[in-house]
Order: C-alpha cells, then structure tokens, then sequence
C-alpha cells in the first residue's frame, strides 16, 4: 500500500490522505474475519481510481469494496464507517451489484439506465467498472462457466457502458480483453503483426521525439513530448471495417506534443511542418471539436526514413479531458444520435461529465450526484426482468406490469427478500417478488387507492367489471340508491321503463343490471344517471314557466324561476352550475339571484328564507363553462397528453392553470367549454386513464 501513498500524495491533502489510512485499517481489520476477501484487489481498484484522477472518497470505498462485498453482516460493515460520502457510495455499488443480469440479451439498455439510476452518482459506475476490469485482469481465479459469464457481461453490458460515459481507460482495457477472449486467434496474429511493426518503427520514433524536443524545447519550454501506441482493439476494428493493412494506419504509432495554450499548439504546429514535410491528413480537432468534446490537432508528417508517422498536439487540458475517461467517444464510435428519453439522459450525464474541462473537482463532484431519474425508479424481479415505474409506485402495480394475471393473484410480496405489505412503496433497485394464489379472490376496491399506474387501475377495474358482476350489480344498485336519498330524489318515480330505456342508449347498455354494474365498477358515476333520469322527467312533463329571463349573455344559457318576476340572474363562481346539475337560487340584495347547485357547501351559510326553486330551461342550447381539476405525478409532457385528449373530444379548453405540490405531484385545473354536467364528467373519465393522471374530478 506504499505505493498508493506515494501516488495519493500528487492528489490529496493530509485530511484525505488521513482518510485513506484509516479506510486500508478498516479494510485490513476485516481480512481477518473473512478467508475470502482479496487484499489485491483493494490495491489493484485503488490504483486503477488514481489513475483516473479519482477523488479520495471514491478510492476508500475502492479499498473497502472487496471486504465490504464478502461481508456477512453489511448493515453492521456499513455503521463503522464515519465518512458518509464513502458509505453512500459502498451502499449503492451493493445495489448495483445486486442487478439480475440473466436476461440482459432483451433488456441491455434497461440494465445500463438502471446502473445509473441506481447509483446517483457516476463515481459508483466508475467503481463498478473499476472491479469488473479488475476480475478480467484476473479471469484465471475463476471456473470456466464463471469465466464465461463473466466475459458476456463485459462484453454486453460493461464494456458499452464505458463507451456510453467515455471511460477511455477502462474502455480501452475491457476491449481489447473482450477481442482476446472471443477472437484468440485473430488476436494473437494481429498482436504479432503490431509487434513486429513496434519493433520495426520503434527506433525512427525515438530518434523523431529526440529532435522534436531539441527544435521546440527553447520556444516550448514546459512542453511534454512522448510516443503512444494506438489500442490493439482499435486496430483490429479498422481492418476489419475498413479493409486496411497496418501500413494504411497512421496512428499505430504516433508522437503527442503537450503544451500549455492553445497559441503554443499552433506554435509548435508551424515548427513540425517546417522540420518534416506534412501530407494531407491535417485535422484540426481545435478549432473544430469533435462532438464528443475532443480536442487537439493531428498532422501526418513523412520522417527520416520515408514513412508517415501522425504527430497530435494539445493543450494539458484537452489532453486530461480526453485521456482520462470524461471524452465521450461512444457517440463519435457510434455515429448515433441520441433520439430515446434514455440516450437523453444519458448524453446529459456526459455533458456533466464535460464540465470537467471548466470546474474545479469539487463542483464536479457534486454535480455527478445529481439524479437525472427522479421521478422515475427501476425494479427488477427474482428472473432479471427490469421494470420502469413511476417514483411512489407499490407492489400492485409492479404486479400487474409483470402480467394482468399476476396482479389479480397478488396475495402478498417480498421485497428484497422480506415479506412487506403490498402498500410499501418501491424504490430504486428493489428485488420484488410477487406472491401468488391461483384460489385468489382477486383484488380488492382499496387496490385503486394504492395502485399509482393508470395502467394498473385499468385492469383492477377490468377485472370487477368481468369477475364480479353480482356484485357490482348490488354495489352499483346501493350506490345509485344512496346517491339519490342524499340529494333528496325520489328515485322510484325515475325509474320508469321508458326513462330507463333512454339511459341505457345514453350509454350504450344492454340492460338495466349492466347500468347497475358499470356504478358499481366506478365505470359510471350514479351522480349521472340521476341527472339523465331528472332530465328525461322534466322533458315529459308540461312545464308552465311564471317566468324566462336571461341568466348570462346568451352563450351562457337560460334559467326558469319560479314565482318571481323581473330578477336579474347569475351563476355562481363557487360551484359553477352546468345544465343538469340540480339548482337553487339565493334573492341577494341589490344583485338579483345567483344560480347555486342544490348541493353547494356555501349554501349552509345563507339565510335559508332567500332560498328560491330553479331549474334549467330545457331548450336552451348555450356554452357554459366548466371546471375539471386534475391530479398528477410530475412527468414530461403529462399536461400535452391531457390537452391533447380533451381536444380529441371536440371541446373547447378556455383556461389551464397548474400548480407543482410538495410531494413530487402537480395540480392542474383546466377550464372547458360544456353543454352540460355529462359533458364534464365524459371528460374526467377519459383524462382519468391517462398515464401519470393519479386522480381527476369536476372542479368543486
């Protein structure tokens, strides 16, 4: 471990280097109570995290891994270490860790955007990609059915991710053992090949540094100079893709030039050119980055003994930013766009990663804490399926994404190994096991309330509407009857044949039972049958009017008062009245009569002698305006989808207000233009099975 020292003393400060001791005491206190840790590997993680310039923080937790991972008891591991930022990060990799990668062929990109939901924080990506380099350097500790294993993560799963984060080094490094691994032959020929073309180039390269460093050292003096080697896994990919020979790869071998400004690379661009003739193979990366963020310049030159050799020149930061895992190489590689929610997200936790170049590590570090999933959590099931959910969501509506017939068989779950109830919110990285029972009496009413997908809802209502009809039928039939007796309607004067006849065409039913069973499902509200049955009532009935006057201006519609004459009508901002909705008005003074519904709460408050009898005037065919308020979890584009399903109706949105809550949830009023109460409640039944749409009701 004296070797990190001397490496981590370039980095840290005494604190963290006083950190960095006290985390490899740790460490060492728990290579004695378990056979199976590996000190090597703590050393070997810490020196692969130094260079990447890692923070002191994440190369403790690099030194604790291996003992932390084999631990028995990790909640207690996890209590004795005082420095919270490496505990949070030893809790995440454990999560990440736990991630069933058995069906990873159907679901790679899910497993990538689930590693970093996971983690929050790139470092613990970085660290997991820091061990699974580790265990290729080792593969030979392995059987060969882990190996194997092992080498199809690398290859699916590890290796892309780094490409996707531009982790150059370990992306370099998992590459060419992936290339080693599954083509042995080709690699083996193509290693030779190189070798021999090292051999053979090796001593013009040395004598091109040499005299590149005598001509720019007195007009450079800070400048670095030194050969590099191209990756054998990059050679392999030219050739094969572009059908070169060795000879047509300028870079295989090249010289880098690091200076201090970008007027020093164009300085010692012009002192290249006039040394050694270039040909046309000049790129200028500066002035034109490459849409990763890479920067330098390259040039081909021809040397003393007639061959090309690629010369690239950059500042110290272009070179940091490109060398040490923060250029994002997989959309250059990749020649992609990002067009996915996903890629999105992904391409901003690199443009995150870009901040490297312009911010001091601290401000990077907090800023690669931030979690660009939030709102969104990712659960998986004991076989690896990975499922995304809404943030809040429970057991149920895990269930019923896994399969209609789970959820409804849903007796009970175990998240990470332990029995919950199915209320128990799920958060990011759960293992959620579904306990089912084929004698099941299938959900119950109170799943609607705990069930956060409109996805999920749906199908418990499908399910009542199909399975329990009896009951529903008894339900729907108490519930119309409550209704009615709370509103003081004689409903048995309504439910003549004719009248029943006309609701069920309203709303397309077979029968008198299946209008009783979609109440008791919740598919109609009884509040709406009420209204149609009063409405079919009043229209076979001979209405002599003492009165009509004008309610509102005449798009507003026409109320008949009975008894009075002369009054000056309006309708009440409180509650909004909508043709059938039962009405009252109140004499106010001065003002005419304001037009309440009958069930209004700020009618309690009124002096009851002012109450005068109301109803709507039933040729009337004005616009009115009504109110739907709408509850929602905080997702992109939830109030387009909601807009955009209330204009497929035809109905006219007159106003939008919304509001975000404490609680990660949205309250979205919108104003629409009706004929009537059914109008308004059709509404808050089609915005109700929207996705993200937690409740909707008319406007109180």
């Amino acid at each position: 471990m004296e070797k990190i020292f001397e490496l981590a003393k370039k980095y840290f400060n005494d604190n963290e280097l006083n950190s960095l001791s006290n985390s490899i005491e740790h460490a060492k206190q728990f290579t004695y109570e378990s056979t199976i840790y590996n000190f090597d590997m703590a050393i070997s993680l810490s020196h692969i995290l130094l260079d990447l310039k890692m923070d002191c923080n994440l190369i403790c937790a690099g030194i604790l891994y291996p003992s932390f991972h084999n631990s028995l008891d990790k909640e207690s591991y996890l209590d004795k270490i005082k420095n919270k930022d490496v505990k949070n990060i030893l809790e995440s990799i454990d999560k990440v860790d736990n991630v069933n990668l058995s069906d990873r062929e159907k679901q790679e990109a899910n497993v990538k955007i689930m590693f970093i939901a996971l983690a929050k924080d790139i470092r613990v990506i970085i660290l997991k990609l820091a061990i699974e380099e580790y265990k290729t350097k080792n593969s030979n500790l392995f059987s060969e059915d882990e190996k194997e294993q092992l080498y199809q993560y690398v290859r699916d799963i590890y290796s892309p991710l780094s490409s996707m984060l531009g982790i150059t080094l370990i992306k370099n490094e998992l590459e060419d053992v992936i290339l080693k691994y599954y083509k042995p032959k080709e690699y083996d020929e193509l290693n030779k090949k190189v070798s021999k073309y090292y051999e053979k180039r090796t001593k013009q390269i040395n004598y091109t540094i040499d005299r590149l460093n005598k001509e720019l050292r007195p007009l450079i003096p800070n400048m670095e100079i030194y050969g590099r080697h191209k990756q054998l896994y990059s050679i392999y990919r030219i050739i094969n893709e572009k059908h070169y020979d060795l000879s047509r790869i300028y870079d295989i071998l090249a010289v880098r030039i690091i200076v201090d400004t970008v007027d020093e690379c164009y300085l010692a661009l012009g002192k290249v050119h006039a040394i050694y003739p270039p040909i046309n193979h000049f790129k200028d990366y500066i002035s034109n980055p490459k849409k990763n963020g890479y920067q330098s310049l390259h040039t081909t030159v021809i040397v003393e003994n007639g061959d090309p050799l690629e010369i690239q020149i950059r500042t110290k930061e272009m070179h940091y930013y490109n060398e040490y895992g923060f250029a994002a190489h997989w959309a250059y590689k990749n020649k992609t766009t990002a067009s996915s929610d996903s890629d999105k997200k992904i391409n901003y936790i690199r443009s995150v990663l870009d901040m490297y170049k312009k911010k001091s590590s601290s401000e990077l570090l907090d800023a690669l804490k931030v979690d660009v999933y939030h709102g969104e959590i990712f659960v998986q099931s004991p076989m690896g399926k990975i499922v995304k959910l809404p943030e809040g969501s429970t057991a149920i509506d895990f269930a019923f994404s896994i399969h209609t017939k789970i959820g409804e068989q849903c007796v009970g779950v175990k998240i990470n190994g332990k029995m919950r109830p199915l209320s128990t919110p799920l958060k990011n990285g759960d293992m959620v096991e579904i306990i089912t029972n084929v004698n099941s009496k299938g959900p119950s009413r109170d799943w609607l309330n705990l069930a956060k997908t409109a996805s999920a809802k749906s199908r418990i209502n499908a399910y009542f509407k199909r399975e329990m009809k009896e009951d529903n039928i008894k339900r729907g039939k108490s519930m119309l009857e409550t209704y009615a007796k709370d509103h003081n309607v004689k409903l048995s004067s309504l439910m003549k044949d004719e009248y029943v006849k006309e609701v069920l065409e309203r709303y397309a039913l077979s029968s008198i039972d299946d209008m009783y069973a979609s109440i008791g499902y919740n598919g109609i509200n009884p509040s709406q049958i009420v209204n149609k049955l009063i409405k079919i009532d009043k229209s076979k009935r001979v209405v002599t009017p003492k009165l009509v006057i004008s309610a509102l201006p005449k798009n507003q519609g026409e109320i008949i008062v009975r008894g009075e004459d002369n009054l000056l009508t309006k309708f009440a901002q409180c509650c909004k009245p909508l043709p059938g909705d039962e009405i009252v008005g109140y004499i106010s003074r001065g003002n005419g009569i304001t037009i309440h519904r009958a069930n209004c709460v700020a009618l309690e408050h009124y002096e009851k002698e002012r109450l005068i009898e109301c109803e709507w005037n039933e040729e009337s065919k004005g616009r009115f305006v009504g109110s739907v308020t709408i509850i929602t979890t905080n997702n992109t584009g939830v109030l387009a989808n909601i807009t955009k399903k209330i204009s497929d109706m035809k109905i006219n949105i007159v106003g939008v207000n919304a509001k975000v809550m404490n609680n990660d949830k949205s309250t979205i009023n919108i104003s629409i233009e009706v004929s009537n109460n059914n109008d308004i409640l059709d509404v808050v039944n089609k915005v109700k099975s929207l996705e993200h749409v937690i409740d909707a009701y008319r406007a109180k």
